[in-house]
């Protein structure tokens, strides 16, 4: 009795010993900047689609920050800012805009849930500009010109992000109205896009124009074959793209 007792206490022991390392191995790795370097770069392994890896930096409000997963089969990556704000991307670019928060932004990289399980390493590159400086994205914009809108918010994640701070509630309405897309057009300084719910479409409709200049959207929704007020940071700039496009000029 006193040995099956002996057995059991340790077996408890080695259990709890192992967890601890367990946990220990899956902490969150910290990415530090090295003086001067605008540049870090972290590495892991994933072990399968159920396997997940975190890193932490921080980093002020007013940066501009954009986070690369180099990995070897699908991926997806999670950036969590200091306040609880997510964002999720298939993996390449899954970030890439200017930062709100002061904070610990936390970093996630898992295996893409679609596709078939693999093990191996992956690189996750942190870019961090100071205040004042971002990686221009809205010339590039225009290079999506006639694909879909799907194909410039994978390439794209920060557009994404805007849509999200400036939908809000509404973010859900408006991809679940991008569900059949058309191609993207140009329309003198912008970018027009336009999708509708499937099986509803000119009932359920979503409109998304894109200044070229600053990258500003401007969208609007369409229930039951009418329009909403229109989304924008400041109404008095609505572009006349975005009036036409809902005319459907």
């Amino acid at each position: 009795m006193t040995i099956n007792r002996s057995l059991a206490s340790s077996l408890v022991m080695i259990a709890a010993c192992l967890a601890t390392i367990a946990q220990t191995e899956r902490a969150p790795q910290r990415i530090v900047f090295a003086r001067g370097a605008t540049v870090a770069r972290a590495s892991g392994y994933l072990r399968g689609n159920r396997d997940s890896a975190w890193f932490v930096l921080r980093a002020g409000a007013g940066q501009h920050m954009r986070v690369n997963i180099n990995a070897r089969d699908a991926t997806h990556g999670t950036v969590i800012s200091p306040t609880g704000r997510q964002e999720t991307q298939r993996g390449g670019v899954v970030f890439d805009d200017n930062l709100s928060e002061t904070g610990d932004y936390k970093i996630g990289v898992s295996e893409s849930p679609m596709a078939n399980a693999w093990r191996g390493n992956f690189t996750v590159v942190v870019e961090i500009l100071p205040r004042g400086q971002s990686t221009p994205q809205t010339s590039n914009l225009e290079r999506y010109v006639g694909k879909y809108p799907n194909e410039l918010f994978r390439g794209v994640p920060s557009v994404k992000t805007r849509l999200r701070q400036l939908l809000g509630t509404n973010y859900r309405d408006f991809t679940d109205r991008m569900q059949v897309e058309t191609p993207i057009e140009k329309d003198g300084d912008t970018i027009v896009m336009r999708g509708c719910m499937a099986h509803s479409c000119t009932i359920e409709e979503a409109i998304l124009v894109i200044d070229l200049n600053d990258g500003t959207p401007y969208v609007a929704l369409k229930f039951n074959s009418k329009f909403r007020p229109v989304f924008a940071a400041d109404k008095s700039l609505i572009p006349q793209s975005l009036r036409r496009a809902m005319r459907q000029e």
